[in-house]
């Protein structure tokens, strides 16, 4: 019974860092395809200068 009881304090940490990663992801993913039209939004609006 223990044992379930310490997996259970594990399971919101892991839900959370699977969340991050996937975000993760999706960004990554969203940078690769849209990059061009997210770099040039940027330069429109006077923001790429910042990074």
């Amino acid at each position: 019974m223990a044992q379930a009881v310490r997996s259970h304090r594990w399971l919101p940490l892991t839900a959370l860092f699977l969340a991050g990663a996937l975000f993760t992801l999706a960004v990554f993913v969203g940078w690769m395809r849209y990059d061009g039209d997210i770099f040039l939004t940027l330069i429109e609006s006077g923001l790429a200068y910042c990074f």
